[in-house]
């Protein structure tokens, strides 16, 4: 294999390293990911002039050195056939600028004596001292090994040996595996779900991240526990609570969400796991704010601590919070520090995993229009009952008056350029699977009351459970399942986080009028750690007391009032926390939702509660509970 010369990008962020004698090195191509961010603050450049290829390298350091100099372990993502991103961070010390020249090394073996690619590569303090390269060159469909190491005065250090895999080639016929997760609340919570997957050690290809990485409150009564050992406070902070007076804090700054993450990624579950697996990594809204659209936050529901309604447009906050992003995650994508909001980052893109898989990140917060009901005013048609409250405008919503105001208004979800590119790429697409990684759940979820004894006249109807979801954009998810139908478009599965349960089900473009063929189904992943459904719905039903008579229909008997209500949903297990795998082939796509025992809130791991299994076979878009 021929050594070439490092490719030299303007960038902060991304340094390819050309390690194959057949890659050009250049962009990633129209499959949405870009090498270079155009604009982010100082330049980096990666060598391997003076490196002597044969010398010996440093021995790696005992795992308790390591995590002292690199807390955030190392990382890889967004693999291609012929390439994956790479990343660390190293820990400034006292008296130290915070701008590093690190050491890699790529090798096909995990004592590293089959060396790929070796140099150097800046670690910046201006993007506070992260790392990442782009190896290119590489094989198909294969596993690689990579460490990093930091030399100063006191010494060498080098990360823990990591993996990282890449695609398989477009024609390739091979099995793909990989687990989707999302929601790891750390406050008050333990990543006992990763935990779970390290014991059971599979053979992935990726894993699949649907967003909520982080989150950006700090006290939130409504889903937080009592912090604990599992306390974080802000460097800067900003007061979100309703009265003024400190009792919630939410990340403001970049400084903020870079703490956040540095935080959760020292993690040793976590940390561990991305040692092993390669990430695809989409976000949701707590990477930016709670139940957020485009720049704008929710969490004083419109109430104005000075009275009258309030607008929580935050622009320098949502670009803080997409820069932190860009900088903690392994993704190849679009990044202009300079340019302004919202076209600093593009973070929709496809993967290709051989004949069988074609896989497509949306994303579901930058481009979507506000909430259809507006939090501040009562709105008695949608059962909103209260001012500045989200029950009745963002949750618990009247079906029939909202579906009026829906379509008056037209919100969309993904916004007109993404919703075309979304569109045309699975139309396009050859693959036997078209797997849509999708922040939101797809399906329509309502709890259907009018035929309940005992329930007061005025909530016998039909409710929404959560209108920040796709329930809240009806008109444009009809539109696109409508023109998957139109166009002919078979094998649809949608994999999606966010709502802290597990879910099976089918979708139609009119669940109140369903044919007799799904579009597509759909599987939900409750949350790492986050409090489950039914104990976010108690919460709400508890800040609104004339939802009391209805508790133990939404509460308590989630899953078979759900069942009940829902014709298309298949399993519902409301109250869990755990992940999701998946065995996708030519002839069928295989999920197993494994759910968590124990308490997340304590610190000791007990195991996995329950397995559950769902088969689809090729061509019935139809769920089978195995």
């Amino acid at each position: 294999m021929r050594r070439r010369d490092i490719l030299l990008f303007a960038t902060a962020a991304f340094v390819h390293v050309a390690c194959g004698s057949s890659s050009d090195g250049g962009p990633a191509g129209e499959d949405g990911g870009t090498p270079t961010d155009g604009g982010a603050p100082g330049e980096a450049g990666s060598k391997d002039a003076g490196i002597d290829a044969g010398a010996p390298l440093p021995p790696t350091s005992p795992a308790a050195d390591s995590h002292a100099r690199f807390p955030q372990g190392l990382a890889s993502g967004d693999p291609r056939p012929d390439r994956v991103v790479l990343w660390t961070r190293v820990e400034p010390r006292a008296g130290e600028s915070g701008d590093y020249t690190v050491g890699y090394v790529i090798a096909t073996d995990e004592a590293l004596t089959q060396i790929l690619a070796r140099g150097e590569a800046p670690a910046r303090g201006d993007a506070d001292s992260t790392l990442r390269l782009i190896p290119t060159g590489l094989a198909p469909a294969t596993t690689y090994f990579y460490r990093f190491h930091v030399t100063t005065p006191s010494g060498t250090i080098t990360t823990q040996v990591a993996r990282a895999r890449t695609a398989p080639t477009a024609d390739a016929t091979t099995e793909v595996s990989f687990c989707f997760a999302s929601c790891q609340d750390y406050i008050g919570r333990y990543y006992h779900s990763w935990q779970m997957l390290l014991d059971e050690n599979p053979s992935l290809d990726f894993v699949l991240w649907l967003g909520d990485y982080i989150y950006e409150s700090v006290n939130d009564s409504r889903f937080q526990a009592d912090a604990g050992a599992r306390g974080i406070r802000l460097p800067d902070g900003m007061d979100a609570s309703p009265t003024g007076d400190g009792s919630k804090t939410v990340a403001k700054t970049l400084a903020d969400y870079r703490f956040l993450y540095k935080t959760l990624r020292s993690d040793a579950n976590l940390r561990e796991i991305h040692r092993r697996y390669t990430f695809i990594t989409l976000w949701d809204d707590h990477e930016f704010a709670d139940d957020c659209w485009q720049d704008h936050s929710n969490y004083l529901n419109e109430k104005d601590p000075s009275g009258g309604f309030t607008d929580e447009k935050n622009t320098p906050r949502r670009v803080g919070a997409n820069r932190a992003f860009f900088e903690f995650q392994p993704v190849d994508v679009s990044y202009q520090a300079n340019a302004p909001f919202p076209n600093d980052i593009t973070i929709y893109r496809s993967f290709q995993y051989g004949k069988h898989l074609d896989l497509f990140v949306t994303d579901q917060r930058m481009y979507r229009s506000d909430h259809v009901v507006a939090e501040g005013p009562i709105d008695l048609l949608v059962g909103k009952f209260t001012k500045n409250s989200s029950v009745g405008s963002r949750y618990f919503v009247f079906k029939s008056g909202f579906d009026n105001a829906e379509s008056n208004k037209k919100p969309t979800l993904l916004g007109a350029p993404q919703k075309a590119w979304f569109l045309d790429a699975v139309k396009k697409s050859k693959a036997t699977w078209k797997l849509w990684a999708n922040e939101v759940q797809m399906w329509q979820q309502v709890i259907d009351l009018s035929q309940i004894q005992g329930v007061p006249s005025f909530l016998k109807t039909k409710f929404y459970v959560n209108c920040d979801q796709w329930d809240g954009y009806r008109g444009e998810r009809k539109e696109i399942l409508n023109a998957f139908a139109s166009a002919g478009v078979e094998n649809l599965v949608v994999c999606t986080g966010d709502i802290h349960a597990f879910f099976a089900a089918e979708l139609h473009p009119d669940f109140d009028a369903p044919g007799t063929k799904p579009i597509g189904v759909e599987f939900v992943t409750a949350g790492i750690s986050s409090a489950s459904l039914k104990a976010l719905v108690a919460n709400l039903t508890a800040s609104a007391p004339y939802l009391a008579p209805i508790v133990n229909y939404v509460v308590d008997d989630a899953d078979n009032t759900l069942k009940a209500s829902n014709a298309h949903l298949r399993y519902s297990q409301a109250n869990a926390n755990g992940l999701s795998l998946v065995k996708v082939s030519g002839t069928e796509v295989n999920v197993t939702f494994l759910a968590l025992a124990g308490d997340v809130l304590k610190p000791d791991y007990v195991g996995i509660a329950s397995r559950q299994q769902f088969r689809t076979k090729v061509g019935t878009n139809k769920i089978e509970v195995l």
